[in-house]
């Protein structure tokens, strides 16, 4: 980490507007690239220089970013803030580049006066309601439904959305990560460490927060 503070003091001294900075951090070990992102994000504060700081690291971006300009093959993917990229992302690519996050295929359907819609490889394809930019959709779309694994619940059968069946589940500390399997779809939930839902059980799971995309 002292080789990187050297060289970050030598550009300063010559008080540059902007600073690029290539993927400074590369070559450190987990505990220190943690500790230059904090420094380099409080000298970027106290000074007031623009940093461009290029990053493969999407842990990296999230937590130095004032914005962020996602690219992909030379294609600007989205342009926003951390907090929107990671929320409303507007692509498959930007939803999955940023964080974990469950793919489902779906069908919408009308229902009464409603918009509905059912998982397309699910043993369960009872239809759910949905209020996602209903401009935008309509029935008989398919589509495809992206969801965190922190944005879904686990409850009881009856009061899920869909039901699906306890694969496997993994302790880390403050929560559990459980695999739901849905028929020939498999989905990620973390869930409290405190929950109780073993390996087969049937459980409902409960969906907030969703993205929709084409």
């Amino acid at each position: 980490g002292q080789q990187q503070r050297v060289a970050l003091a030598r550009a300063l001294i010559m008080e540059p507007d902007v600073m690029l900075l290539d993927e400074p951090l590369s070559n450190l070990d987990a505990k220190l690239r943690e500790e230059m992102r904090f420094e380099i994000k409080d000298i970027q504060r106290r000074i007031g220089v623009t940093i461009i700081y290029v990053t493969h690291d999407q842990a990296e971006a999230m937590a130095m970013s004032d914005r962020i300009l996602l690219l992909h093959e030379a294609t600007v993917q989205q342009l926003g803030t951390p907090r929107e990229l990671y929320e409303r992302p507007e692509n498959q690519f930007a939803a999955d580049f940023i964080g974990l996050i469950n793919f489902l295929r779906i069908e919408l359907i009308s229902k009464g006066d409603g918009l509905y819609a059912r998982f397309l490889n699910a043993d369960d394809d009872t239809p759910f309601d949905i209020n996602y930019r209903p401009e935008q959709l309509s029935p008989g779309m398919q589509r495809v439904f992206a969801v965190r694994p922190e944005n879904v619940k686990l409850v009881s059968p009856q009061e899920g959305h869909v039901t699906g069946k306890v694969r496997k589940k993994v302790y880390l500390g403050n929560i559990l990560d459980y695999r739901i399997v849905l028929g020939k779809e498999e989905i990620r939930v973390e869930a409290p460490s405190t929950a109780k839902y073993d390996i087969d059980q049937v459980v409902g799971l409960k969906f907030s927060d969703y993205v929709i995309f084409e």
